[in-house]
């Protein structure tokens, strides 16, 4: 029985650590953000690319902004979760594109 419990230990300590990734919308693609051409692209064309956004404001007359959120958290056993997060805002107006803003959170936003 004792040796039992010694092997159910790291048994239940691995099966509780490695469990399936948390993950809340859809990865912001690199190459997908570069076609974005303030003052050129139409504001459907970025629909078309990273689909409806997770937020949708009203930020000034004739101007919208779309906001697109992705979250990602992979649990570790022996170290802190793998987190990371990205924020697209894209500002229109009128239809068009005027600019836009990303924020990368995590592993890969180590400054470069």
């Amino acid at each position: 029985m004792k040796y039992l419990l010694i092997l159910m230990i790291p048994l239940i300590v691995f099966s509780v650590g490695c469990g399936k990734a948390y993950i809340v919308g859809t990865p912001i693609e690199k190459a997908k953000v570069d076609q974005i051409v303030p003052g050129t692209t139409p504001e459907a064309n970025v629909v078309e690319m990273f689909g409806q956004p997770a937020k949708k404001e009203t930020v000034a007359p004739g101007g919208m902004k779309y906001v697109y959120n992705y979250y990602s958290e992979e649990p570790k056993v022996w170290t802190k979760n793998v987190v990371q997060k990205t924020r697209l805002e894209v500002f229109t107006k009128d239809g068009v594109v005027q600019r836009y803003e990303i924020k990368k959170e995590g592993v890969d936003s180590v400054s470069q």
